[in-house]
């Protein structure tokens, strides 16, 4: 089962795009971050990013691969996971903490298909909530690290127009069906 990552910066509409996807027949896996955050918050816990940052970064890692390793067991099609472990990985260039080497074996063990599809900073869209707290600079700051990160790992990284849903919807359906040999596994979708 292809499964594909749509990374990029905070607030530059992931989330969005995922649900847009689920509507048009997709697998989708949502941000584990913000699971994340929304859990810590409803148990008063500390392994939130503006608290405990190494134990987010650890949490946010471990849930990823969780995600990665069930998402689709009894699946024949495409899923779209919004966010993926490697944005663990990058999470840690932004607060000077290095990888562990178990969960650099971890991504290396773990592959998503290629492209990488990357949402870009779009200032006019992004807002603050009380998960995603932090302001637009660290989206910049986010989105750099998670492009350097899927880059160091060997993925190819397409990016994403700043357009309508539909479109942008759209625009990864044509850059699916020019990959060579990927058939589109979405019942809903005829190439």
């Amino acid at each position: 089962m292809p499964k594909f990552v749509i990374t990029g910066a905070s607030g530059g509409g992931k989330s969005t795009l995922i649900a847009a996807l689920a509507a048009e027949g997709y697998p989708t896996v949502p941000e584990v971050g913000r699971q994340i955050v929304a859990e810590q918050l409803t148990l008063k816990g500390t392994a939130l990013p503006w608290l405990d940052q190494a134990a987010f970064m650890d949490l946010l890692f471990a849930r990823s691969i969780t995600a990665f390793d069930q998402a689709g067991e009894a699946e024949e099609q495409t899923v779209f996971f919004d966010r993926s472990f490697l944005e663990a990985i990058a999470y840690g260039t932004l607060i000077g903490r290095a990888a562990p080497p178990p969960m650099l074996r971890a991504v290396e063990s773990r592959r998503f298909e290629k492209p990488v599809f990357v949402c870009p900073p779009w200032r006019e869209i992004f807002t603050t909530d009380g998960e995603r707290q932090h302001d637009f600079d660290f989206a910049v700051r986010d989105y750099e690290a998670n492009v350097a990160a899927y880059s160091a790992a060997d993925y190819a990284l397409v990016e994403i127009p700043r357009a309508s849903f539909p479109e942008r919807v759209t625009f990864i359906k044509r850059e699916l069906a020019r990959l060579p040999d990927f058939q589109s596994s979405n019942p809903d979708e005829k190439r």
